[in-house]
């Protein structure tokens, strides 16, 4: 891992725990962004949601520092805007208007439909800025054209990723940790020399550090990401699949468990006449705390699982990709199974 890269990680993280630190004595003394506790929610003591928002300003404080003074580490495309590469500047644009949509979210709550619109209007202008899917791998045969309908998959594709890493937050340490982990592999992914992508490094390594600055204080139930954090990171992990191309497969298998978990609860709520996007106690973590197992158990193997696939994704083609979703999915069912018995705590 070469000097550059270690510095982005470090400055970000560094700037994330001190911003973060400073959000969490703010917000207690003026009573902001500290929602009153939920019949669903896992916490017993009012914890500001600001985690998100510390590592959103860490992470374009990090990338503004790396344009200032090294801005060929962050070139994805041969098209510049004001001398800044035409892919960054739309995903920058995109995710400080989700930023801003799911601050005001974090702080007073807003309708599903209006956070729904604003997760499309952000894909609409990665897809502007020319950060599209033109193909995808086949693990049967020659690579799917998509075509006209790039732009399409692709809102589709940031769409339900950001929400995937939403749903996922529910108790401390999953959500954060699970996407430190996915960026982690990414960054690997693209250093291999094979594929060579070292603006998406950048970028993946950054956020990295960003979201383990988070961590420290949410493993400990000091702040919780909330929807501005959740949604970036998903967004970010997003963009990172698709930029450059040849990573959706990685993604989806690191993040399998939750994918699939989404879209059961997904079903679920439409089959019991409810909005897709109700807020329940329905998802794999809930399910499993019902079961009796412990906060920490579950952190730790949603963890395993996700490093283990990640692993998986770095060593294997495409069509090991595809085998290692089928075992996903019947781990996923041995999972969601109804059991009659609660397991002990853990």
């Amino acid at each position: 891992m070469s000097g550059a890269y270690w510095l982005g990680a470090v400055i970000a993280l560094i700037l994330s725990v001190i911003i973060n630190g400073s959000l969490i004595k703010l917000c207690h003394q003026k009573n902001w962004f500290v929602p009153a506790i939920r019949p669903r929610d896992e916490h017993s003591k009012p914890t500001p949601r600001v985690g998100g928002v510390g590592i959103v300003i860490s992470f374009l404080v990090t990338v503004v520092l790396f344009l200032i003074f090294s801005r060929e580490s962050l070139s994805f495309s041969n098209e510049t805007i004001f001398g800044v590469d035409r892919n960054l500047v739309g995903f920058l644009i995109a995710i400080i208007w989700l930023g801003a949509i799911n601050v005001i979210d974090d702080y007073r709550g807003l309708p599903w439909q209006t956070k729904l619109l604003s997760q499309v209007i952000a894909a609409v202008i990665i897809t502007g800025f020319g950060i599209l899917i033109p193909t995808l791998s086949n693990p049967f045969g020659q690579q799917i054209i998509i075509g006209s309908y790039s732009s399409l998959l692709v809102i589709i594709w940031l769409v339900v990723i950001s929400n995937v890493i939403n749903w996922l937050d529910s108790i401390d340490g999953v959500a954060g940790g699970v996407s430190a982990i996915t960026l982690i592999i990414l960054f690997l992914l693209s250093v291999n020399v094979t594929v060579n992508q070292p603006s998406n490094a950048m970028l993946a390594i950054i956020g990295f550090g960003a979201t383990i600055g988070f961590l420290f204080y949410n493993l400990r139930g000091k702040v919780f990401l909330g929807d501005t954090g959740s949604m970036f990171l998903g967004f970010l992990i997003g963009v990172l699949a698709i930029i450059s191309g040849g990573k959706v497969a990685t993604v989806f298998l690191v993040l399998a468990i939750p994918f699939l978990d989404a879209l059961v609860v997904f079903i679920s709520r439409i089959i019991h006449h409810q909005s897709p996007f109700l807020a329940d106690r329905r998802h794999l973590t809930h399910r499993l705390l019902d079961r009796g197992y412990s906060k920490r158990t579950i952190l730790l193997m949603f963890y395993a699982i996700s490093l283990a696939f990640g692993l998986v994704a770095l060593n294997t083609q495409t069509t090991g990709k595809f085998w290692a979703v089928l075992a996903t999915m019947v781990v996923m069912a041995l999972f969601i199974l109804p059991q009659s018995r609660k397991r002990p705590n853990i």
